[in-house]
């Protein structure tokens, strides 16, 4: 039932099937691939992600990383920035995921990302 995968993860052999995007085009699935490095997510990261999702509007997506962080940072973004949810409800989609304090990068990274998105909104 899903026409778009979005894939966040690196090449890591651990985490990658080899050749997804063909699999997925052999499937018939749209393929997209965002390296977010799990170290250093980038707003540039964020903001292919939110312009592939705005893309696909309308179609059913699957969108996976390799433990579902990823995935579920940059959805709840997205959600907050364009599907009108609260930053509370952005948050508590995340806590089902998310431990506070076990990612500081990502807490920053979720935290700019945020304060961005709501500055934004507020113009």
């Amino acid at each position: 039932g899903y026409h778009v995968v979005i894939n966040l993860t690196t090449l890591d052999p651990r985490y990658f099937l080899p050749d997804e995007g063909g699999l997925a085009a052999k499937l018939g699935l749209a393929y997209h691939h965002i390296p977010v490095v799990w170290s250093s997510p980038q707003p540039a990261d964020y903001a292919q992600f939110a312009a592939l999702m705005d893309q696909t509007a309308g179609r059913r997506r699957l969108i996976h990383c390799a433990a579902n962080y990823r995935a579920t940072a940059f959805y709840s973004l997205y959600a907050l920035q364009r599907l009108g949810w609260t930053e509370e409800q952005a948050a508590g989609f995340r806590a089902n995921i998310w431990l506070p304090g076990q990612y500081p990068v990502w807490d920053d990274f979720i935290a700019a990302e945020t304060a961005r998105i709501l500055v934004a909104k507020n113009t």
